[in-house]
């Protein structure tokens, strides 16, 4: 008796547990801070290494910080915080690759000394671990087995490929530009195209750009790009599934300005990271059943885990909010800038046939108190739900991202903001899947020879050839051969005469 061990590889997606990282990072202005206004925060996931029980990876926080001096000049500041982090589970094995996500949830300002502010912040870190899992099965070449075999329609991983791309944006203003303050730079995906050999990723660069016009005015300008790039990734063909991710990391901004007699010009170049993933379904024929004809056979099955990706929904809604001040702080007389705009994901789920997001969305605003001559600061989070219709089912694995765009903030009675904006969000959906397939199987005792030249065998509705010829230990030609008036599987209740040779 031969049986021929096989194996095939699946997809499989592990959501990566959440967790959080406390940093503490130090900021140099230029001069001495007396008041911090705003920050913005971008963190972001470079290099990792899989290993059994572990994802570590490197990251880098970039923050971006308006403050006022002690002469009441409005400056601003950068620094990076580079850290290391890792996820922990005894369920992680040596997978392909990760795609790791990571989100500002709390910050406060710890110390201002002198021209050093610092600051503790508390990262969110998530992620899908994508992992290629074997499967054990086998085939069979003996005339005396007789093997049912089915189609399985798997999904393998194919493949990454990452690209840096650069886009070049530019506005005008109708005043001069005296100083850029600050800026904050988002990029998100909204469509990922398989072709041959290579995915078409595109998707919107937006910045927000902060600055003093010539009449010493603050103003904030939205500078907006779209992009389209290829990611080369041998094996992708236009029936692959594919995904893609991106991320800016804030030493690759640059932001400049000219200025002449009409008034001023804002180019912001941005240079960022875009990486695409590559799946692919195939069918397979696999053993699902099998008998011998002289042996009994011992079987094992096994069953796995599989992940089926499907097409990235791009979901896009308004949100409006409001936010009414303490009455211990000073009074808003004006609204002088908003800057750290950011939408945060806190869940995705589905339910019925609707997809839903639910987040918050934050802004710093800096307003005038005239009474006091002062100027101040307060940041409005709002929450807000946006949804789309779905196929996905309410079990689907979901990784989601979202960028804040043109926001508006105004004031009402010295102690209510009001707040609206658009938020733009990409979901990756994969559905889970269990299957099983025999893995193994042995040669037992041989069966009792028979001791009759014929059989009549009684077989129910709806049994099909199969159920009859495992049910006698005979091939399936030999009941078709010798009952051809018979159509399987049964309409009613019949019986089957089965006719055995004579050794």
């Amino acid at each position: 008796m031969a049986f021929e061990n096989k194996s095939f590889k699946v997809l499989k997606k592990t959501r990566l547990p959440n967790g959080e990282i406390s940093l503490t990072c130090k900021i140099a202005a230029d001069g001495e801070v007396k008041k911090v206004f705003a920050l913005s925060f971008n963190a972001l996931a470079s290099t990792q290494e899989i290993t059994p029980g572990q994802v570590s990876y490197n990251g880098k926080l970039d923050i971006c910080m308006i403050y006022q001096l002690d002469n009441d000049e409005i400056d601003s500041a950068s620094s990076s915080c580079p850290f290391t982090s890792k996820f922990e589970d005894k369920a992680i094995s040596t997978g392909e690759k990760a795609i790791i996500s990571l989100k500002e949830v709390d910050h406060e300002i710890e110390a201002i000394s002198g021209s050093e502010v610092t600051i503790n912040v508390t990262l969110e870190q998530s992620g899908v671990l994508i992992e290629t899992v074997d499967v054990n099965s086998i085939g069979c070449n003996d005339e005396n087995i007789c093997a049912k075999e089915e189609e399985l329609s798997i999904v393998r991983y194919i493949g990454s490929g990452s690209a840096q791309a650069q886009e070049v944006a530019e506005r005008g203003t109708r005043e001069k530009v005296k100083k850029v303050l600050g800026s904050q730079t988002s990029v998100i995906v909204k469509e990922a195209e398989p072709s041959t050999n290579f995915v078409a990723v595109s998707g919107d660069v937006v910045t927000n750009v902060l600055y003093i016009d010539e009449n010493d005015k603050f103003s904030t300008i939205q500078v907006y790009d779209a992009f389209k790039e290829e990611i080369e990734i041998e094996g992708v063909s236009r029936d692959s599934f594919v995904e893609a991710t991106s991320f800016v990391n804030a030493d690759n901004v640059k932001v400049s300005v000219d200025n002449d007699d009409k008034g001023g010009k804002i180019s912001v170049s941005t240079t960022f990271e875009i990486t695409a993933y590559a799946f692919e379904e195939s069918g397979l024929n696999m053993v699902v059943d099998l008998y011998s004809t002289q042996n009994e056979i011992e079987v094992s099955t096994e069953s796995f885990n599989m992940s089926r990706p499907k097409v990235m929904e791009c979901i896009e809604g308004k949100i409006d909010g409001s936010l009414t001040i303490d009455q211990e702080q000073p009074r808003i007389d004006k609204i002088l800038f908003t800057f750290g705009s950011s939408a945060q994901i806190t869940n995705t789920y589905v339910s019925g046939d609707e997809l839903i997001l639910e987040g918050i969305a934050k802004t710093c605003v800096v307003y005038l108190n005239d009474d006091e001559g002062s100027q101040n600061s307060v940041e409005i989070e709002v929450p807000f739900q946006i949804s789309e219709k779905t196929k996905a089912s309410e079990n689907a694995t979901l990784l989601s991202s979202a960028i804040l765009t043109d926001v508006d903030v105004v004031a009402k009675k010295g102690r209510e903001l009001f707040f609206d904006g658009k938020v733009r969000a990409i979901v990756q959906i994969c559905e889970d899947e269990v299957s099983a397939v025999i893995s193994d199987a042995k040669e037992g005792e041989a069966l009792n020879e028979r001791d009759y030249a014929m059989q009549l065998v009684f077989a129910g509705q709806g049994a099909t050839l199969w159920d009859v010829a495992k049910m006698n230990r005979v091939k399936e030609n030999v009941i078709a051969e010798q009952n051809p008036n018979v159509i399987f599987p049964l309409q009613e209740n019949q019986q089957i005469i089965i006719f055995y040779q004579n050794k």
